[in-house]
Order: structure tokens, then C-alpha cells, then sequence
């Protein structure tokens, strides 16, 4: 830079540090300058608001405050400056303000002057408080984080149909979103809320049938069941002094009751304790809410699953499954092979020539023909498949994750058992003819098509001469 040049900027830097009304509005919209030589300043009106005095411009000791994770970066950069290996400095970092706390900077700026050593003579930038943006990022990427656990955690909750594996998957899952030390998960029966599992207690046993009385006045459950919202207290004993303590050495302290709705029914609570005061917050509520609408639903389908059996689902005469338990659990599996692309089969077998069974024995006898054939068939399957009475001497069999050609080796093993039985009082073999069909089902399959094609391979079954099974 030319002489005349430094001169009028040395000049400039005068007029601007000697003028009361532009010096003030240069700090007033963040620009700094620093007189290495004169040790005069131009603070901006942030360098102000953190507290710092002139001084910590001239010997960068303001670096003293920078956030541990940034201070290294930026004093290297700063000496690079200061050694004429670069005249730009461009930085954003957390610097320490007057009461403790962490402000977000973003400082621009450049050595417009140098001494004949190199060393920086006038350096001029602006700097700016982006804390509110950096927070905001942070949130959104909290958020985002926080939707992606809940959206795991929904996936492993509804990917089981056992109760009790339902319940545990839940209590285990939900710590990944709403933290706690005890959990439970309740369900309204019989004019209470009975304790179905829990975790974090010294001992299971504690709340091994534990019931608590609903409606009850003052409960926090029943307020949050019939205020259909989560409940949070982050006092338990002034809120309810009437909390039943489990755990006496470690007791209760904070809570989140968050109503169970399925179908737009309350069907129960499930319920976060913390042993500190004052630890939950309404994000935790939000999270306990978001959490709560899926684990119904969950738990739901477990229980109706449970239910549906228990309720005598199965057929009267030979002990497997109804049509109306095949109609039930066939869509359901049928779904979840759609949602999860995998295989899925279907069979239908027939009894050969069943009436003439009847006619020549007896319906008596044709009855333990048809049980004890229906027996055979159950025997030969997996626990994971799916068999049941589907109408007469028809036998409908839904073998989930499983390809076309391994169900049809399952269902010829059946056909060969089943022709080796034997019944007191018949003279002759009985055996079963069946139809094979399968697909991984897409956006236009259907469980009435996959039905439609095993029933019409077992006619042709038929057609070949009985006792045999054919794929589609």
C-alpha cells in the first residue's frame, strides 16, 4: 500500500475516533476498530454488552473467555493474522458474558493497516450475536432427533402381538423418550387401573396386581384419563399426598401420567416416576403424549390378539382356528407381510372324498376323521403360521415370511402324515388334496386374491386325481 494511501486511512481512523456521533454509530451497528499503535478502540455495541473493557482488544486476551472447544482455533487464527500469514479473520465462537453464560459470535474483519514489522497497525470488522439462531438450530436438530427415537421406538412396540412381549417392548422403549426411574403401564378393568408390567423397581413383585381405584378424587391419573391428556407433577406429595409410595427408601417425587386412547376409547395410563423434584418438563409431556397414542394402539391389538383366542377362536369340532379367527389374523399378517415386503403363503386343503366317509361310517366317525386330520395338519406347522377351519372339510393355512416353494414341502409333508393315519372302523386311507399360493404383496395385492388362486390350485389338485398338492 502506498504512503499517500496509509495516510488518509490513518487519517480516516483519526476523524472516526475523534467524532463522538460516527464513532457511536459504528458500534452502534456492530463494526469494531482497533488502533494497535494508538491502543485506541471503537468498540461495538455487543464487545459493550459482554462487559469487556478496550484493553482485551490490544493483547487479545478477550481469548481467555472463549468457550474451551473454540479457544484453540481461534487463537491460531489469530496469530496467523497477527503474523501476516492472512488479513482476513472469520470466525464464530462462544465467548463468556458478564453473567457466566455462553453468547454465540460470529466476527468478520481484516487488517486494513500493517507496521513496517508486520505486525497489524488497524484492524477493522463487525461482529454480531447469533445466539438465538444457534439455539434454533439446536432445537430443530433436538427435534429432529427426538422424532427419529420416537419413530424406532414405534416400529419395535408394534412389531410384536404377545401381550406381555408388548408391554416389556414398551417400558423398555419408552426410557428412549421420556426418561425415567419407574415406569408402569396400567389398564382400566373392572373399575380400576391394574398395574400390567412396570420397570425400575427394587423388586417386580411390588406391583404384581397393584390396582388403584378409578374414578378416585385428587388422583393425577384419574385427572389426566378424564382430562384425556398427559399430567405432569413435578411435586407428587403436595399435588396428591395420597400417591401410593412403592418404593418407601426412594420415593416418588416428579410424575407424567399420559392416558392410553385407542379407537377414541381410554383404555389405560402409562406413567413416568422420577425420584427428584422438579424434573420433569413440558416437553417431557409433549413427548409423553406423542408416545402414548402408538403404545395404545399397541397394546390394543396384543389384547384383542389375546382376547380373540382366549374367547374361544377356535373351531368346536376340530380344535384349530375359526374362519372368523382366520378372517381376523389373516388381514393382519397379510398387512404386515405388505408393510415389512416380505413373502407371505396361502394353502387350502380339502379332505378327498369326505362324504363318502360320512355316508359309509357315519357322521360320528367323519367327525374324528375331520379332527384328527386337522390335528395332523396344526402338528406339521410352525407356531408362526396360521391354520383354521375354513369352511366343511376345507383347511385354510397362511405361512407368513415364507417363500411359495418352502410352503409347498410343508404342505406335501402334511399330505403325506395325514395319508398315513389310521382310524378304527375304516377300511380305506383318507388323505387331502391342496392348492399352494403366494406373493409379497404391493400397494394392489390382496388377501382375496392369494385365496382365490390356492382355492383354485386345489381344484386342479382335484383334477389330477386327489392326494396331491399343487402350486399355482
Amino acid at each position: 500500500m502506498s504512503g499517500k494511501k496509509e495516510a488518509k486511512i490513518e487519517q480516516l481512523i483519526d476523524l472516526i475516533m475523534d467524532k463522538g456521533p460516527l464513532k457511536d454509530l459504528l458500534s452502534d451497528i456492530g463494526v469494531f476498530i482497533i488502533d494497535y499503535n494508538g491502543k485506541r478502540v471503537v468498540p461495538s455495541g455487543l464487545w459493550k454488552d459482554l462487559g469487556y473493557s478496550d484493553t482485551h482488544s490490544f493483547d487479545h486476551s478477550w481469548t481467555q473467555y472463549l468457550h474451551p472447544e473454540d479457544r484453540k482455533r481461534v487463537e491460531a487464527n489469530l496469530k496467523d493474522l497477527s503474523n501476516g500469514g492472512t488479513e482476513v479473520f472469520w470466525e464464530v465462537y462462544r465467548l463468556k458474558d458478564h453473567s457466566g453464560g455462553w453468547r454465540w459470535i460470529a466476527n468478520r474483519g481484516g487488517v486494513v493497516l500493517r507496521n513496517d514489522d508486520g505486525s497489524p497497525s488497524v484492524f477493522i470488522g463487525a461482529d454480531k450475536d447469533i445466539t438465538s439462531i444457534k439455539q434454533a438450530q439446536e432445537e430443530a436438530s433436538h427435534r429432529a432427533r427426538e422424532a427419529g427415537t420416537l419413530s424406532a421406538t414405534i416400529e419395535v412396540i408394534t412389531s410384536s402381538l404377545d401381550l406381555d412381549e408388548t408391554v416389556q417392548r414398551i417400558l423398555e422403549q419408552a426410557r428412549r423418550v421420556v426418561p425415567y426411574d419407574r415406569a408402569t403401564v396400567q389398564i382400566l378393568h373392572d373399575g380400576n387401573l391394574q398395574v400390567i408390567g412396570g420397570l425400575g423397581f427394587s423388586d417386580i413383585n411390588l406391583i404384581t396386581d397393584l390396582r388403584f381405584p378409578y374414578p378416585e378424587e385428587g388422583s393425577l391419573s384419574t385427572r389426566a384419563i378424564q382430562e384425556r391428556h398427559p399430567w405432569m407433577s413435578n411435586d407428587v406429595q403436595d399435588d396428591f399426598p395420597r400417591f401410593v409410595q412403592v418404593e418407601e427408601g426412594k420415593p416418588t417425587k416428579s410424575w407424567i401420567g399420559a392416558p392410553l386412547i385407542a379407537h377414541g376409547d381410554v383404555i389405560g395410563l402409562i406413567s413416568f416416576d422420577s425420584t427428584k423434584k422438579s424434573f420433569y418438563t413440558r416437553r417431557h409431556l409433549e413427548l409423553a403424549r406423542a408416545f402414548a397414542g402408538p403404545v395404545a394402539i399397541a397394546l390394543e391389538n396384543a389384547r384383542m390378539h389375546g382376547e380373540t383366542y382366549k374367547l374361544a377362536m377356535v373351531d368346536a369340532l376340530t380344535g384349530i382356528g375359526s374362519r372368523h379367527a382366520f378372517d381376523l389374523n389373516s388381514r393382519f399378517l397379510f398387512e404386515k407381510a405388505r408393510r415389512e415386503e416380505r413373502m407371505i403363503s396361502m394353502a387350502m386343503l380339502d379332505l378327498d372324498r369326505f362324504k363318502e366317509v360320512n355316508d359309509d361310517f357315519g357322521h360320528q366317525v367323519g367327525d374324528v376323521v375331520l379332527k384328527d386330520v386337522s390335528r395332523a395338519c396344526e402338528k406339521g406347522l410352525r407356531t408362526t403360521d396360521l391354520i383354521a377351519r375354513y369352511g366343511g372339510e376345507e383347511i385354510a393355512i397362511l405361512l407368513p415370511d415364507t417363500k411359495v416353494e418352502v410352503a409347498a414341502d410343508i404342505i406335501e409333508r402334511i399330505r403325506k402324515d395325514v395319508s398315513q393315519l389310521q382310524f378304527e372302523g375304516v377300511d380305506r386311507s383318507v388323505t387331502i388334496s391342496a392348492g399352494i399360493s403366494g406373493c409379497k404383496p404391493d400397494r394392489v395385492s390382496s388377501l382375496t386374491e392369494i385365496i382365490r388362486e390356492a382355492d383354485a390350485a386345489l381344484y386342479r389338485a382335484k383334477a389330477k386325481g386327489r392326494n396331491c398338492s399343487v402350486v399355482h
